[in-house]
Formats: C-alpha cells, sequence, structure tokens
C-alpha cells in the first residue's frame, strides 16, 4: 500500500520547472506532440511561446538535460538578462541591433569556451568578434571560427587580463579546437523579453535579437539555437516585417485538458514511485487509472457544476487557466489547508479547494502584477476596480467600471502609460485587461474561452465595437475579488 503524504512539498512538483531536480521533472513530464520540433536535435532553430506559468523553463530544461547526454555537444544556457548585461544596447535601428546581439551571443559562446578550460576573459569592454569579422564566418563551424578570431586577440589584452591568463591560452584553445572539431554548440536562451514593454524601443531590440538569432542558426556551422519568448510578446511582434518568416520556427505551449489531468496523474504517480516503489499503486498506468491515482490524494468524484459525479479534476482545470504552475499551486495550498483543518487529513477535497480560493485569488492578482506591473503603473488599481462587480461585461459596461471604479475625478494626464502608450480612452484598460489574462471572451456555452493569444486582435474588433462579445472575469480570480 502506498504512502502519501498529502502535505509534502515534493507531491505536486516545483513551480519552477528551471528548479526541479532534472530526474524528477523527467519522471512526471507529459510529452506533447506539438513540441516535437523544439526537441528535435536536428532542428537548428526553434522557440517556444506561452504566457508564464506555462512551461517554457521546464521545457529548457528538460532539452538542456537530453543534450548533456551527448559528449560531443556544448550545451550554453543563459537568461535574457545575463546576455544584455554583456552589452549596452542602445537605439532603434534593427541592422545595427541585430548585428550587435550576434556580436553578444557570439561573445557568451567564447566566454564560456574560455571558462571550461581554464582561464577567464573578464574585460566587457573588449570586443570578441567585430561585425565585420562575422560576415567573414558565415558556413564556417561556429567553435574554430571564433577561436580563431580570439587567439588573434590574445596579444591585444591589457596588462591587467593578460595577468590572469594562463602561460600559453593560444595553445589550450588550439587544442579545444581540436578536441571539438565536429561538435555541437546549443544555446538555449530563456525569458528574452524580461520586464517587456510594447513601445518602439523595446520593439526594435526584442525583435532583433529573433532576427540575429535566425541568421545566426542558418549562417554557422554546428551551431544550434532555442529560446523562449512570452505569447502575449510575441503577438505585439507579430507584425515586424523581419518577422514575417518566423512561424515555422515557433512552437507554442497549449495544454488540452487530457495533457493537464496526466501531468497532475503522473505527478502523483512519480511520487508513488520514489516514495513506495514496491506497491501495487506504483503499477499502474495514467493512460487508464488517472482516478485511482487522483483516489490516493483527493476527494473524488464531486458535485461540480451540472454534474454529480464530477472528477475533482475538473475544478482543478477550472482555476487553474490551463497553466501547470497554477494547479500545482492549488493543489498545494488545498493540501495545506486539509492539514490545517484535521492533522490526520490524508485527503484533499473539494471544500479544502473552496477554503483557499481567496488567497490563491490573491496569488494569482500577485502573479499578474509580478509579471505586468512595468507595463502599467497602476495595474493593482486597475484589477481592484472589478471589486464586488459582476463576473460578466460588454464593451460598454466594461468601459463604465472603468470610468466609476479607475477615471472618475482625474484627467487624462493623470492615468499612467498603458503597455508603452499614452492613454487615450477607456478601451485601453479593457484591451490591455483582455491581453493579461484578466477577463477573456467567454462562449454561449459558458465552458469555453477565447484568451489574447488565440486572438489578439478581438478587443479591437467590430464586433466588440457593437457590444456583441460578453467578456468574463476568470473564475481564479472572483473570490478574492468578492465577485459571485
Amino acid at each position: 500500500m502506498a504512502t502519501i503524504n498529502i502535505k509534502d512539498k515534493d507531491l505536486f512538483g516545483n513551480d519552477a520547472g528551471e528548479d526541479e531536480s532534472i530526474e524528477v521533472l523527467n519522471s512526471y513530464y507529459v510529452d506533447n506532440p506539438d513540441f516535437d520540433d523544439f526537441f528535435n536535435p536536428s532542428i537548428r532553430l526553434n522557440v517556444v511561446s506561452a504566457r508564464k506559468g506555462m512551461g517554457k523553463s521546464a521545457m529548457i530544461s528538460r532539452m538542456t538535460s537530453k543534450l548533456k547526454e551527448s559528449s560531443d555537444t556544448i550545451v550554453i544556457r543563459v537568461t535574457g538578462n545575463s546576455l544584455l548585461g554583456l552589452g549596452d544596447f542602445q537605439g532603434h535601428d534593427q541592422a545595427y541591433l541585430e548585428n550587435y546581439w550576434k556580436q553578444i551571443i557570439c561573445k557568451k559562446i567564447i566566454l564560456e569556451i574560455g571558462n571550461s578550460i581554464g582561464f577567464a576573459l573578464t574585460s566587457d569592454e573588449m570586443s570578441m568578434v567585430e561585425m565585420a569579422e562575422l560576415e567573414g564566418m558565415k558556413s564556417k563551424n561556429i567553435i574554430g571560427g571564433l577561436i580563431a578570431r580570439i587567439k588573434g586577440k590574445l596579444p591585444l589584452v591589457d596588462a591587467e587580463i593578460r595577468q590572469s591568463l594562463p602561460a600559453n591560452p593560444a595553445s589550450l584553445l588550439q587544442n579545444y579546437q581540436d578536441q571539438h572539431s565536429d561538435s555541437s554548440v546549443w544555446v538555449l536562451i530563456d525569458d528574452i523579453d524580461a520586464k517587456y514593454k510594447d513601445t518602439p524601443e523595446y520593439q526594435a531590440r526584442v525583435g532583433s535579437f529573433f532576427s540575429a538569432i535566425r541568421s545566426l542558426a542558418f549562417d554557422m556551422k554546428n551551431l544550434n539555437i532555442r529560446a523562449s519568448v512570452r505569447s502575449d510578446v510575441w503577438s505585439n511582434l507579430r507584425h515586424l516585417e523581419d518577422l514575417d518568416k518566423w512561424e515555422q520556427y515557433v512552437v507554442e505551449i497549449y495544454w488540452t485538458k487530457k495533457q493537464l489531468r496526466d501531468m497532475l496523474a503522473n505527478r502523483i504517480l512519480s511520487y508513488v514511485k520514489r516514495k513506495s516503489p514496491k506497491s501495487k499503486e506504483a503499477r499502474l498506468k495514467i493512460s487508464r487509472d488517472y482516478n485511482q491515482l487522483f483516489a490516493l490524494v483527493f476527494g473524488t468524484p464531486i458535485r461540480w457544476r451540472d454534474d454529480p459525479e464530477a472528477s475533482i479534476f475538473d475544478a482543478i482545470y477550472s482555476f487553474s487557466n490551463k497553466r501547470p504552475r497554477w494547479m500545482g499551486q492549488l493543489c498545494r495550498m488545498a493540501a495545506d489547508q486539509a492539514k490545517k483543518n484535521n492533522p490526520r487529513n490524508k485527503i484533499i477535497d473539494l471544500e479544502h479547494i473552496k477554503q483557499i480560493l481567496e488567497k490563491y485569488g490573491k496569488n494569482r492578482k500577485d502573479d499578474l502584477i509580478k509579471e505586468h506591473q512595468h507595463q502599467f503603473d497602476e495595474l493593482d488599481k486597475l484589477i481592484d476596480a472589478f471589486r464586488a462587480n459582476s463576473r460578466t461585461y460588454t464593451r460598454t459596461s466594461l468601459s463604465a467600471l472603468f470610468e466609476n471604479n479607475f477615471v472618475r475625478g482625474r484627467s487624462i494626464n493623470d492615468i499612467p502609460e498603458i503597455d508603452g502608450k499614452i492613454y487615450a480612452a477607456l478601451d485601453d484598460f479593457g484591451e490591455f485587461s483582455y491581453k493579461i489574462g484578466l477577463i477573456s471572451k467567454v462562449h454561449e456555452n459558458g465552458k469555453n474561452f477565447t484568451h489574447f493569444t488565440d486572438d489578439p486582435d478581438l478587443f479591437r474588433s467590430n464586433e466588440n465595437m457593437a457590444d456583441a462579445i460578453t467578456w468574463s472575469v476568470h473564475i481564479a480570480y472572483r473570490a478574492f475579488l468578492n465577485i459571485h
């Protein structure tokens, strides 16, 4: 008989995929055939797009693990902020920024090679690869091309740097090149769009990054690139001319209800296998036994909406907004509540979930603020404008809500910029609320929703201008905002 401690932090996995033990992550990761291109080593360039909490970093971690199993692969994982810290990005000129990104990425590769063989090039001012030199490296092996250039620069390094180098760094570099002449270099870049605002400056900076990695991946031999980007940012960049050929290289994370169900069941099964490997429950299969796995942890079935025999997963799915991170946090909070009610509790019931919804909604609000505060300084107040009001709206009633609860008594100049643009009309608040996922279009059946990434232009459509769309505040926020 399997032993399960519902309050064990390992039961529902780590909220941050990049912090999860790779062995544990691999044990419960649910493969999605839509992600095949991202994980295919023969595909040189691919980018994963999704909202926060959908698993972008987990995919980067899993890809890193797969690549490190190969002895002839050099793997460099880096964040967007780390790359930005290697240079000084200024201006809006697309061609200049694209070449500058190429220099920065090549500089990162050289720094990693230097670290791996025992010397550090610490001068941020030393240009590793000039623009003109990059042109000369086309169709050449990335390792040999970069090493040839850095070897040529070593005599010019200033005295301070020269003292930190080994006696014969050129020889070390040559040996490295000889040993890795056929190696592939993989650069995995996470969160390139941190603190993005939809301004010309940010559009140029982030848009030129994608132009740069596409050029590098196909100009240099043995170089492969993976990156991640928030889906709302990608939607904002979709009109840039330089990105018109990018659709084939982008994988959008979308989890079906079945996939999220399997993901939660697999986390429970993985926990059982780690804690009680010889139990009969460890031999269960998520494809056929998911209800048995849920019953090890949850009180199920439940009455949910109009179904008296629904799975408790139906409720978990509704509150999670299709985000694996939210799903794990909801289950963990409900487990804490179950133990708080009675330390002898071994099962999480629907009542425990209901009891934590207000706190859970506050956490979701905090998530929105962390993710989007830099786009609108008064996001906290904007969210609170919905407090104790309706759960559904038309465009007109949304405008009335914002007028009465947010704008009244203020001049237009008192309203901060919204996503890098000067505030002009009440519709700006509605469109932004749609963009960040606070509201979505609800379909006539009351069960299906259209989100910003499904249709970015929907709020400004003629259909919405005619009040023909019903908008709904997401269920995850309602308890906290006192919406019934």
